[in-house]
């Protein structure tokens, strides 16, 4: 079955993006998405819960070379004028 959708330039360069981080061509990661591979978090889950999952995904590990607490990490991106310091 072929299905035809028209997305925004956004909504396109979000799944390229993905597809490609992941490996897949666009056809590929779009039919493992739509088959419930990649599932969004339900709604209600918790906090704790949801960073769990980030980390089980190998999201949370991204930000392991920062040198910084996010706070402070924050700080710098949000005042320029503290990098000098």
């Amino acid at each position: 079955m072929a299905i035809t959708i028209e997305l925004q330039p956004e909504q396109e360069e979000r799944i390229a993006t993905e597809a490609k981080r992941r490996g897949l061509s666009v056809e590929d990661y779009l039919a493992r998405a739509i088959a419930g591979d990649f599932p969004l978090p339900p709604p209600d889950m918790t906090p704790k819960a949801i960073l769990e999952a980030l980390k089980r995904d190998g999201v949370i590990p991204m930000w392991q070379d920062r040198p910084e607490d996010s706070v402070t990490l924050a700080r710098k991106l949000r005042y320029p004028q503290e990098r000098a310091e």
